[in-house]
C-alpha cells in the first residue's frame, strides 16, 4: 500500500513576511542559525530524510544495466534550492534526497565528450547510436537514466567561513555561510546504492561493460553536482589510494563544537572531513607565496584561475577523502574520559588518514604546497598552533599533519621551487610579474627556529597570554585579526613562520634563529 502525501508542509517550508516588502510574503529557507538550533535543524533534516511515499520499480528488465555497491566517498551537493547566504539545499522528491536522473545524464554526456578521443572506435560506434550527430545531446527515447534515491543518507549542515580575506589579509568578514550536504559514508555500514540505466534495445554483454565502465569512471573521477573540482560528489565502490596520504592529528574539521551550559557539555561536538578544508589551506599558502611576485590584485586573479572563485571555474581538481578507519590514536591523559571543554578527547587525539589526489598538470604544485604546509602549520581549526592542552579552561587547541612516506624538503629550495612554478603559471595565464616585490599584509616575511621544541609556548602562553599586559596586537584575537605567526612543533626543534614583521623582535629576545627570509 502506498503512503499518502503529507497533509501539512514542514515548518521550514512555510511563508513569512518579506522584510523588504511588508505587504508581501516570501518562502522560508533555512538560515545559518539553524545549524545550532536543534529544533529547526531537526525539522529540516527530518523533512529530507523521510521514506518514499511512492513505489519504486524493482522489476528486472533485460534492457536495464545496474551498477551496484556504490557509496558516496565525498560529500554530495546536488542543487535543489538556495540560501540567502549563497549556500544550497540538496535536491529532494517527496522529502527524499536524491540524485536526479537528469544530473547523471548530463554528467555522463560531459564526461564522454571530454574523453571521446581515447575511447576505442568500436565503443564510439555504440555511443553514436545513442547520441546526436555532433555528440552534444542524447537521442530521444534511446537511453534513460533512473533517479537515485538516497533513502539512508542524513542531510548535514556544514558551516563555511570566508577563508582568504581573514586568514591572509586580516579582513574580518563576519558572514557565515552554510552548505547542506549528503556526507560521505564511512565504514562497513555506509549506505550502498545501485544506479540503473535503461536502453531502448537490449544491450549485449560488451555494451553493458562499456556503459558500466564509463559510468564508474565518471562517478569516480568527475563526480556529480556542485563543487566537483573541489572534490565533492564522488561515488565509487571504495575510497581510492591517492598520490598523497595525510596523517592529521589534533583539532578536526568541525560541523558544530561542544555546546556547554553551566559548565556541562549538553551537546557533543560533531566532526567530519570536508574537501574544502584542504583546498582552503593550500590556497592560503599559495596566495602568501604569490603576493611578493604578483601583488594583491594579480595574485587574486591567478589564485582564482587555479583554485576557483565566484564566476571563475577552477582549473585545479583537488580531491581528498577520509579513510574509513582512523589510525591508532595518540595517548589520552587520565581524567579526560569525558573529553576537553571544547572537543571530545577521542576526536582530539585520533589520527585521521586523508587520501589526496589532483589532476596531473598541478601535481608538482600540490606536492610542494603539501610539503611546505606540513612544515609550517596544521590543517583545519587551529592550524597556526601545534596540538596542545589549555589549562585555563581545560580546552584543546591546534593541529598538525604529516605526509606519509614523504620526507620534508629543505625550506629554501622548496620555496624557490614554488616561486618558479608560480611565475610559470602567471605566464601561462598572461599575468605580469612585478618588477619590485610586494612585501605587505599576507606575505611570509621570514621563518625562525629554536632548538627547544617547546620554546613557542613562551610566545603563545607568555607574551600572548590573555592575561599579558600589554599584549601586542600581532598576537591576534578572534574578533579583530588572526595572530601574525604560525607554529610547527618538531621532534628536535620548533619553527615559527612570521606573517607580521612586528613579531621578529620578540623572537630574537627569546633566542630564535632566522632560517629563511623573503
Amino acid at each position: 500500500m502506498r503512503k499518502l502525501l503529507p497533509a501539512e508542509r514542514p515548518r521550514w517550508y512555510g511563508l513569512k513576511e518579506d522584510p523588504k516588502h511588508v505587504d508581501k510574503e516570501c518562502g522560508y529557507t533555512p538560515q545559518t542559525s539553524d545549524i545550532t538550533d536543534s529544533r529547526a535543524n531537526r525539522d529540516i533534516t527530518e523533512a529530507w530524510n523521510g521514506k518514499p511515499c511512492f513505489a519504486l520499480n524493482k522489476t528486472k528488465d533485460p534492457r536495464t544495466i545496474s551498477i551496484g555497491d556504490l557509496k558516496l566517498i565525498s560529500p554530495l551537493q546536488i542543487g535543489g534550492g538556495s540560501f540567502p547566504e549563497g549556500g544550497i539545499l540538496p535536491a529532494q522528491a517527496a522529502g527524499i534526497p536524491w540524485i536526479p536522473g537528469s544530473s547523471v545524464r548530463g554528467s555522463l554526456l560531459h564526461y564522454l565528450r571530454k574523453h571521446w578521443d581515447r575511447i576505442p572506435a568500436n565503443e564510439q560506434a555504440f555511443w553514436r547510436t545513442l547520441l546526436n550527430e555532433n555528440q552534444t545531446a542524447w537521442l530521444p527515447r534511446k537511453i534513460r537514466f533512473e533517479n537515485l534515491f538516497l533513502e539512508k543518507s542524513n542531510l548535514k549542515p556544514y558551516p563555511l567561513n570566508p577563508q582568504q580575506p581573514w586568514q591572509v589579509f586580516n579582513e574580518r568578514d563576519p558572514k557565515l555561510g552554510v552548505q547542506w550536504q549528503i556526507p560521505a559514508g564511512e565504514g562497513i555500514n555506509a549506505p550502498k546504492y545501485t544506479l540503473n540505466i535503461t536502453l531502448k534495445e537490449i544491450p549485449t554483454e560488451e555494451q553493458k561493460s562499456w556503459v558500466t565502465q564509463r559510468m564508474k569512471e565518471m562517478l569516480r573521477h568527475q563526480g556529480l553536482g556542485r563543487g566537483i573540482h573541489a572534490g565533492f560528489g564522488r561515488i565509487a565502490e571504495r575510497i581510492p589510494v591517492g598520490q598523497w596520504t595525510i596523517e592529521l592529528q589534533g583539532m578536526k574539521p568541525c560541523i558544530q563544537q561542544h555546546i556547554v551550559q553551566s559548565g556541562q557539555v549538553t551537546q557533543q561536538g560533531q566532526y567530519r572531513w570536508s574537501p574544502q578544508v584542504l583546498r582552503a589551506n593550500l590556497r592560503g599558502w599559495f596566495t602568501r607565496l604569490a603576493l611578493p611576485l604578483l601583488g594583491i590584485q594579480n595574485t587574486e586573479r591567478l589564485t582564482n584561475k587555479i583554485f576557483g572563485g565566484l564566476g571563475c571555474p577552477a582549473d585545479l581538481v583537488l580531491c581528498s577523502y577520509k579513510a574509513s578507519d582512523p589510525l591508532p590514536a595518540l595517548s589520552i591523559e587520565d581524567g579526560l574520559a569525558n573529553g576537553y571543554a571544547n572537543i571530545p578527547a577521542r576526536d582530539a587525539h585520533e589520527t585521521w588518514g586523508i587520501q589526496v589526489e589532483c589532476n596531473e598538470p598541478f601535481q608538482p604544485l600540490i606536492g610542494d604546497l603539501l610539503n611546505l604546509a606540513q612544515q609550517l602549520g596544521g590543517l583545519g581549526p587551529g592550524w597556526r598552533r601545534p596540538p596542545h592542552q589549555l589549562t585555563s579552561f581545560r580546552g584543546f587547541r591546534g593541529s598538525q599533519f604529516t605526509l606519509r612516506n614523504v620526507k620534508p624538503l629543505p625550506l629554501a629550495p622548496l620555496i624557490d621551487s614554488l616561486k618558479v612554478q608560480i611565475r610559470s603559471l602567471a605566464g601561462q595565464y598572461g599575468i605580469p610579474v612585478l618588477s619590485q616585490p610586494y612585501l605587505g599584509t599576507g606575505c611570509i616575511f621570514s621563518i625562525w627556529e629554536s632548538e627547544d621544541s617547546k620554546a613557542w609556548m613562551q610566545i603563545v602562553h607568555g607574551v600572548c597570554s590573555t592575561k599579558a599586559n600589554p599584549r601586542p596586537d600581532w598576537c591576534g584575537s578572534s574578533q579583530h585579526r588572526p595572530s601574525g605567526y604560525s607554529v610547527r612543533e618538531l621532534k628536535d626543534r620548533c619553527r615559527i613562520t612570521v606573517l607580521d614583521p612586528d613579531v621578529v623582535p620578540t623572537l630574537k629576545d627569546i633566542g630564535f634563529q632566522q632560517v629563511w627570509s623573503a
